[in-house]
């Protein structure tokens, strides 16, 4: 609250520094707008992740990626130096025009289109909807006392959620009710339930989700894993066998690295896609960054990771590897070991953290800078250490080598995620054009 009292003041300063000419009179005023509203909103997203259940884990992937299209298509008539997304998209999509006439105060016209997205996927518990709500009326209210003329406010309010209606609508036929389609383990030496749950394995049809924009997972399919084998001295076994080792030994810096990458849904996490948002977050927080910008990240951010989310699911069930924890009781004959934290239920080829990490850094770098060191405090409310990173890069190639340290993957499967992340976000920073000018990039 203390940083929307500080943006109305902003706000009010630079409202009465102005002519008769002023920024609302400006089609390109979004220059004048600092990213504390979406900083905010993803600040609830991610408590809303946190707070939700019955959502399986890949499914936020839409949300984000869905929420960053409302989000960017709600304000992008506000800077000329960007275009919107209305052919760069796969599929129909009717989005609507701008109101012609005064120009629209098109904050406003963001809080109202971020509001109803986060409506639609988090509607499911009626304290979720409330705090949507209340998020939504603190910036509405804070707008119609700075800008008095209606007419600036309320046509905007109205796009906004015009244009999440349409992204709504449109993100209903992408496929993803229809991906628990029928698994059947297929032997020895491919995946099966794994313990404590055993449950099933996980949403097997997502690979057929469509994609935010065509030709995304183009060249990303990698090589095969190291062929199955029980014979001591094979790849597969020497794979195997350095996971196994590390596990024995595991030094205080490993747990606390596997720990703080876990992300797992279930009420104490975030999930690795809440995880990379809570990233942005704090970038957010640190740097000076207008709306617009603000909005291109997250953009980048969720179509990122939900491209390489459905590029990671036709890899695993592909290839369907075998678990390490199947591995190891079953074929080495150490029937008492667990991994040091949960094995998810889905094959283990590729790893995921590693692909959606890797793929999550590239995006934020499209941003931010190859070299953008920071300290990540995503779990500082759990009591977990903060992490220095020197480099976006590097965060996301210690949240894929976690994985091993947390005994759920083997290096071969990390290492590869990594590659298949970066190939995913060139992709999507090869085919997102934002910018109408090339000095704008």
């Amino acid at each position: 609250m203390k940083k929307i009292i500080l943006a109305m003041v902003a706000l009010l300063t630079m409202l009465t520094s102005c002519s008769k000419s002023n920024i609302f009179e400006n089609q390109d005023n979004l220059k004048f707008e600092n990213s504390e509203l979406i900083e905010d909103w993803t600040a609830l997203q991610l408590q809303l992740v946190k707070n939700s259940s019955g959502i399986t884990h890949i499914a936020y992937s839409r949300h984000f990626a869905y929420t960053g299209i409302a989000l960017y298509e709600a304000l992008v008539n506000g800077d000329k130096q960007y275009k919107s997304l209305k052919y760069q998209l796969n599929g129909e999509l009717a989005l609507p025009a701008a109101p012609q006439g005064k120009p629209l105060y098109w904050p406003a016209s963001a809080n109202a289109a971020v509001a109803e997205m986060l409506r639609h996927f988090y509607a499911a518990k009626p304290a979720n909807v409330q705090r949507i709500d209340s998020l939504e009326q603190v910036y509405a209210s804070m707008y119609k006392s700075l800008v008095k003329d209606s007419a600036y406010l309320l046509p905007a309010v109205e796009f906004g959620k015009k244009i999440a209606t349409v992204i709504i609508d449109w993100s209903k036929t992408d496929g993803s009710t229809n991906v628990n389609i029928p698994y059947s383990p297929l032997g020895e030496g491919y995946w099966e339930p794994t313990p404590p749950a055993n449950a099933a394995a996980n949403v097997p049809g997502w690979a057929n989700v469509r994609t935010i924009l065509p030709g995304s997972t183009n060249n990303t399919s990698p090589a095969p894993p190291p062929a199955f084998s029980k014979v001591e001295g094979s790849s597969f076994y020497t794979m195997v066998k350095e996971l196994y080792d590390i596990s024995l030994t595991l030094s205080s810096e490993q747990k606390a690295a596997a720990d703080f990458w876990d992300d797992a849904p279930n009420g104490k996490y975030i999930t690795v896609f809440g995880h990379w948002f809570s990233i942005f977050k704090q970038i957010l927080h640190n740097e000076n960054i207008n709306l617009m910008k603000a909005a291109e990240a997250y953009l980048r951010l969720g179509i990122t990771l939900n491209e390489a989310g459905i590029g990671t699911w036709k890899i695993k069930y592909t290839y369907n590897m075998l678990r390490p924890v199947t591995y190891i009781r079953k074929h080495m004959g150490f029937t008492n070991w667990n991994s040091y934290i949960t094995t998810p239920p889905h094959p283990e080829y590729v790893a995921a953290h590693a692909t959606l990490s890797a793929s999550a850094a590239y995006a934020l770098e499209t941003v931010f800078g190859k070299n953008y060191s920071f300290t990540d405090h995503t779990y500082d409310a759990l009591g977990m250490a903060p992490r220095s990173f020197n480099s976006l890069e590097a965060a996301g190639r210690e949240a894929g080598l976690s994985r091993l340290f947390g005994g759920i993957h083997y290096r071969p499967s990390i290492d590869t995620g990594n590659s298949v992340g970066k190939k995913t976000g060139k992709n999507v920073r090869q085919l997102l054009s934002l910018h109408r000018y090339t000095s704008a990039k």
